[in-house]
């Protein structure tokens, strides 16, 4: 078959000198594929599968576990370090866990592409997570209305909100102790604009409630390891 553009997002060892790869392809979505005598290859600069690289691949086999069959580089790897390579095993945590296999989403590769690049820049991590959470879980059909609240009223800056995934926006008080958020954020984030420390903390606590339901409350790896660096940065800086 033809090559496809793809990116590694997890692999683990199948048998004795295989692994098991999850990637994100441009055409066929999310696949899962035996890389056969990958382990073998001693030589990390040699394996192009790694994470952050794009590549181009094809694979031969039927039904949902299927063979690599070749693999190359063409383009240098996305450089991420520091807290924007634990945002980037986020991503790819959140694509295994909501891609349904071998569905072409054309607009999350996109998305993903653009996040990356943004993530190289360090200083704009939270800005483009949060847009990229958005991106994806619009282009997943589970895309929030951040114009309307629940009784169809259109979102108000000054006015702030709480939000259940099965009703939707629903005016409060600032006081109120459901978890609330800010119309300004709302339309904030809806114009892929955050540009306030307010906004960014506000979207991420909406983001982590709505990505939460849909992951059905199961926790990620990603976020577990990122709060045990943190509780490891605060002991070591006490």
């Amino acid at each position: 078959m033809e090559f496809t553009q793809a990116f590694v997002l997890h692999q683990r060892p199948y048998r004795e000198t295989s692994l098991l790869v999850d990637v994100f392809t441009a055409d066929y979505g999310r696949l899962s594929l035996v890389a056969r005598g990958m382990r073998q290859n001693k030589r990390r600069h040699s394996n192009p599968l790694q994470l952050f690289q794009p590549v181009w691949l094809n694979w031969f086999g039927r039904g949902d576990l299927l063979t690599l069959s070749k693999i190359e580089t063409t383009n240098a790897p996305y450089w991420l370090q520091g807290h924007a390579t634990l945002c980037g095993l986020y991503i790819n945590e959140l694509l295994v866990r909501l891609l349904t296999q071998q569905q072409p989403e054309p607009l999350v590769f996109d998305a993903y592409q653009k996040v990356l690049e943004g993530l190289q820049q360090a200083e704009q991590a939270e800005q483009v997570l949060r847009l990229f959470e958005k991106r994806l879980l619009e282009a997943l059909g589970y895309g929030l209305d951040l114009t309307t609240d629940n009784q169809g009223d259109p979102v108000e800056a000054h006015l702030h909100y709480s939000y259940q995934p099965e009703l939707g926006l629903q005016p409060c008080l600032i006081n109120d102790t459901k978890r609330i958020i800010s119309g300004a954020s709302l339309l904030q984030l809806k114009q892929e604009n955050l540009n306030d420390p307010v906004s960014l903390s506000e979207t991420k606590q909406l983001m982590r409630l709505i990505i939460n339901y849909y992951l059905d409350g199961k926790p990620l790896k990603s976020r577990q390891l990122f709060a045990e660096m943190q509780r490891y940065a605060g002991i070591k800086n006490s």
